[in-house]
């Protein structure tokens, strides 16, 4: 019986704290629904999602808790801008664009932000307290220059340009109808497009290599360079007769290109 109640405690208790944690999740709306989204300096990990609905809404980050940084009680800090969000984040619309941005170094917080299908998106975030970017269903243009986190996007049907300096790019294309630039120096990247793909592919690695089961035709003077191991590996060709340009670069680590 002693076990039993001891049992029934500790339930009640994972209970109250998962519902602590529930609330303290929170969501904000932002009433824009075309136009450009900029993503600025972000921490932690980030989702953006194209979806039908007419404002942004952004869910995640927590309130402070008192256990965030004692030291810091009845103070507050002179960097990162006002959290008018109340999550730990700060936002502003002027011109067209609203720009969303951390407002502090917190490399926990996770936050989705879904955006109406309507909106371009650029993201630039160049600090280290931030780990992953995940980016779905866009159809509309998206820009991202990104430094040290991991970038994952999927369903993009819009021109792509994506620049990461030091994180893996994983990219799951559905169709490729625009044209597609990626630029990953020393993450590399493992890109996979529908077997029919045409495109016209330039992909190139200085120090790396690039492995992919694609049916791709070179020419002789490529073939011969493709077996000099002390030669850039760069590889020109059309993809299915040809269409919209791919463009992938990896100076200093290797190119995963699959059909599907």
């Amino acid at each position: 019986m002693k076990n039993l109640l001891n049992l029934q405690q500790w339930a009640f208790v994972l209970t109250l704290v998962s519902l602590t944690a529930f609330a303290q999740a929170q969501t904000f709306k932002i009433p824009v629904k075309s136009g450009t989204l900029q993503i600025g300096e972000m921490t932690g990990k980030l989702v953006l999602e194209a979806y039908k609905g007419s404002e942004v809404l952004i869910e995640g980050g927590h309130k402070h808790r008192r256990s965030d940084n004692e030291r810091a009680k009845g103070l507050k800090p002179i960097t990162g801008g006002d959290d008018n969000t109340q999550i730990g984040l700060n936002y502003k619309t002027e011109g067209g664009v609203t720009t969303i941005k951390a407002v502090r170094k917190v490399s926990s917080r996770q936050y989705t932000i879904k955006v109406p299908q309507a909106m371009k998106l650029r993201v630039d975030i160049s600090n280290n307290w931030f780990n992953k970017l995940i980016v779905k269903g866009f159809g509309t243009d998206v820009n991202i220059d990104i430094r040290y986190g991991k970038v994952w996007v999927e369903q993009l049907s819009g021109s792509v340009q994506i620049e990461a300096r030091y994180g893996l790019v994983t990219a799951d294309f559905a169709s490729m109808s625009n044209n597609v630039s990626i630029d990953a120096r020393y993450g590399g990247m493992d890109i996979s497009l529908p077997a029919q793909t045409k495109a016209d592919l330039r992909a190139s690695s200085r120090y790396g290599e690039i492995f992919t089961n694609m049916d791709i035709q070179t020419d002789k003077a490529q073939e011969s360079s493709l077996k000099n191991l002390t030669a850039a590996t760069e590889v020109t060709a059309k993809l299915n007769g040809g269409g919209k340009a791919l463009v992938l670069e990896a100076r200093h680590a290797n190119i995963y290109l699959r059909k599907k």
